[in-house]
């Protein structure tokens, strides 16, 4: 906090101007100021602020900048040629140490913010600094801690900077994050700022009022002493913060952080690289006079290893943890509690070895006993001296210190009313928490913690729980074993139903583990769940059918089902997309037999014809039979004829034998062109002719000849490219007609068995036509079709 002074109404404005000798030419430096004035100036969005008038009359106001200290206020401010500046207005009755403003321009150190104009106009004083828009050093700090050549870096510039300040005589007293502002990012390059709380200093120590920033505040400062070893100690709070990543005293009162400061020192074991944390040790000596200075901070730059100072050992039976000292077990116990993996890292992470595990160790030993033998010694000889990891070692002692504290673990309040949870946040990947569930999940079953937990407050029933817990697990694991091994259920159902032990993330351990602790009310929801997942599968497989209707009230079996539903769903969904595909398939099948059904409709009259055709040699057969027939037996009008010598009558006149041709080839031709009306375009293929194509198709060049003759009445020839075989056909019937003729001669019935051989030809041949309808419709399948090699 700056010097409160209340102002002398007569003062005359003064101003102070850079004269620009030593600017840097990259920071352009504001406009002379004129001899007017301008009464008011550019008021900041909705903010009362108003710019002096000196100043309103060169630059505008932009924006009210969030940091504000408490003796003055920011304002981003620009010229007249769009360079943009900071002007820190100081609050009526604060005065900026006119030694300071004197001596800031003769430093000329690139770590310390040139101030290019102060004055003091309308009773305020003003300071005019360039602006750096990558903001102060706090937004360069992330969560955890910088790297060790960031940090050094920092630190190496942060003390030229203070050097500079402290060869002139300034001592800063506000060194902190905030004050510390980024002039580039990368590489990083960095400049004190922020002088009002500076003092000149006539001699090595005085005494002023103090800063308010006690985090970074060294000890003698509440005091009131100002030397520049102060700058020193805040220099190593922030190096110590830019270590570890964790600011210091975070979320300790202020009273707490006095007390801290005044009583004991702040350690830096928690610094991890060891030059950092020598160079912490250093520089936080709580002795002023044995604390570091710029001469052994830059031989530590160098290389070197200065002395330190050894702090003197705190008396009385207390344990420092975070800035804070404790004395009493249950205050450390809520403490270790209340920020868990802190605690387990700085007590255990090095084991008894480190300098936090023997402070631990001494601070138990020096307590007193409160009920003779409380277990002490097993604590410490066997409990916190094993190789058990931290946070079990951690959860041993919060037992020990305070065993009427509710169960928690990894900071997690672990009673059984509270377990029921873990299961619906390792279920939720999304959630904030899942990781830490599922890690107390495996801790409390692979490590037997229940049992531990069962010590504390409370928590009696969870030995119970655990007992269930356990005997859950292998009948789960049974069941399982059971359900995976039946011919029914699908492979994919071994990832679904896994082993409790083995489950990752541990949903079905944790969902067990709310069964042994709430059992009527985690049943209540696993039947709840179960009903979705039978509602989720809208055309379920047998096997899950089967297993909803087995599962009736067992809970562990409405896990089972509720873990197989995705595994149903996706065994759905794969037949419904089966049955779209064979919907499909059987639609362009359709399409096809359409297509081909239209086909051979429209070579229903070419079929026809050629049916026609195909018979007229028949006809031909028959009137040729006939006459050779009536030339043979029919005679004479008497009725009697002879054949080489002998006489014999014939009882059918050559008319009706012409007429009995013509029937039969009428039935002949008439079957013919049924069928081919029936058949359309497949009639010639299924037709007489190909068949005697196919059997003499071996007789290949021999009967070429003939074949070319009978291609011409076979359209066969045409869609199997076989030889037609009409005319060969014409040949085999001649032999059987000349043996009729030798029976007829020597019977005087000739024409009679002539007219019955006609008769039962042209019986056969419809006999005949009726088969091939048949084979043709047999060959399309069944209800007649068929497309390719395929069926409908």
């Amino acid at each position: 906090m700056g010097e409160f002074d209340e102002p002398d109404p007569g003062t005359p404005r003064d101003t102070r101007r850079d004269d620009g000798t030593r600017r840097d030419q990259r920071v352009p430096g504001p406009r002379p100021a004129t001899e007017t004035r301008r009464e008011g100036a550019t008021p900041v969005g909705g903010s009362l602020l108003r710019l002096p008038a000196v100043l309103g009359e060169r630059f505008e106001a932009v924006a009210e900048l969030p940091v504000q200290g408490a003796e003055s206020d920011l304002l981003l401010v620009r010229d007249e040629h769009g360079d943009e500046y900071v002007a820190k207005i100081f609050r009526r009755g604060y005065r900026a140490d006119r030694d300071v403003w004197a001596k800031l321009p003769t430093l000329g150190s690139p770590h310390v913010l040139r101030i290019l104009e102060t004055g003091h106009a309308d009773g305020r004083d003003y300071e005019v600094a360039a602006y750096a828009p990558d903001g102060n050093l706090r937004s360069l700090m992330g969560e955890g801690p910088l790297p060790v050549a960031t940090a050094t870096e920092i630190a190496a510039q942060l003390a030229e900077g203070l050097a500079a300040l402290h060869r002139a005589g300034i001592v800063h007293r506000d060194l902190k994050p905030e004050n510390v502002l980024v002039l580039r990012a990368e590489p990083v390059r960095l400049a004190i700022a922020d002088f009002g709380l500076s003092k000149v200093l006539d001699q090595s120590v005085v005494f002023a009022s103090s800063s308010r920033t006690l985090a970074y505040a060294a000890p003698e400062s509440l005091s009131g002493q100002v030397s520049p070893a102060r700058d020193w100690w805040s220099l190593g709070m922030i190096v110590r913060e830019l270590a570890t990543g964790r600011p210091p005293f975070q979320g300790l009162s202020e009273t707490v952080v006095v007390d801290h400061l005044a009583t004991r020192p702040v350690s830096a074991d928690d610094v991890g690289d060891p030059r950092l944390r020598l160079l912490c040790r250093g520089l936080l000596a709580r002795d002023p006079r044995r604390r570091w200075t710029g001469a052994q901070v830059r031989a530590w730059l160098d290389g070197g290893a200065p002395a330190v100072a050894e702090e003197d050992a705190p008396t009385g039976a207390d344990l420092v943890f975070k800035g804070a000292r404790f004395t009493r077990r249950d205050e450390l116990a809520r403490a270790l509690v209340a920020d868990w993996d802190d605690a387990a890292r700085h007590f255990f992470e090095r084991g008894e070895s480190g300098p936090a595990g023997r402070s631990l160790r001494e601070w138990l030993e020096r307590l007193p006993a409160e009920h003779g033998d409380d277990g002490r010694a097993e604590l410490l000889d066997e409990r916190l001296a094993s190789p058990l990891p931290p946070d079990v070692k951690l959860l041993h002692l919060v037992r020990w210190l305070d065993p009427e504290l509710p169960p928690h673990y990894l900071g997690r309040r672990s009673a059984v009313d509270d377990l029921p949870n873990l299961a619906v946040l390792a279920a939720d990947r999304r959630h904030p928490d899942h990781r830490l569930a599922c890690r107390i999940g495996r801790d409390l079953w692979e490590r037997g913690l229940l049992r531990i937990l069962a010590g504390f407050e409370g928590g009696r029933e969870l030995s119970r729980v655990d007992d269930q817990w356990r005997a859950h697990a292998t009948t789960w694991t049974e069941l399982a074993r059971w359900l995976r091994a039946q011919d029914a259920t699908p492979a994919g159902l071994d990832a679904r139903l896994p082993q409790a032990a083995t489950d990752d993330p541990p949903v079905v351990l944790l969902t067990l583990l709310a069964l042994a602790a709430r059992p009527a009310e985690t049943q209540a929801r696993l039947a709840e769940s179960a009903a979705r997942a039978r509602a989720s599968v809208a055309d379920p497989p047998p096997w899950f059918s089967w297993m909803a209707d087995g599962a009736g009230d067992d809970p562990l079996r409405l896990l089972a089902l509720s873990l197989a539903a995705p595994e149903a769903v996706l065994e759905a969904e794969a037949r419904a997309r089966d049955r779209l595909a064979a919907a499909r398939q059987e639609e362009e099948l359709r399409a096809q037999w359409a297509e081909r059904e239209r086909l051979r409709l429209a070579g229903t009259g070419s079929a026809m014809t050629r049916a026609v055709l195909w018979t007229l040699p028949l006809l031909l057969f028959w009137l040729l039979g006939s006459w050779i027939v009536d030339g043979l037996f029919g005679g004479d009008d008497s009725g009697t004829t002879s054949v080489g010598g002998s006489s014999n009558k014939s009882g059918m006149p050559f008319a009706v034998l012409v007429a009995a041709s013509l029937l039969v080839w009428a039935v002949q031709c008439g079957s013919e062109v049924a069928l081919a009306r029936r058949q359309g375009a497949d009639y010639l293929p299924h037709g007489p002719w190909s068949f005697f194509a196919k059997a003499v198709a071996a007789g290949g060049r021999v009967l070429s000849g003939v074949s070319r003759a009978s291609q011409s009445m076979s359209g066969a020839a045409r869609r199997t490219g076989r030889p037609g075989c009409g005319l060969l056909l014409i040949a085999g019937i001649v032999p059987l007609l000349l043996v009729l003729l030798l029976l007829g001669a020597m019977t005087p019935i000739g024409s009679l068995l002539w007219l019955l051989a006609m008769a039962a030809a042209a019986f056969a041949h419809a006999v005949t036509a009726g088969m091939r309808l048949h084979r043709w419709r047999e060959s399309r399948g069944p209800g007649g079709n068929e497309i390719g090699g395929g069926k409908l």
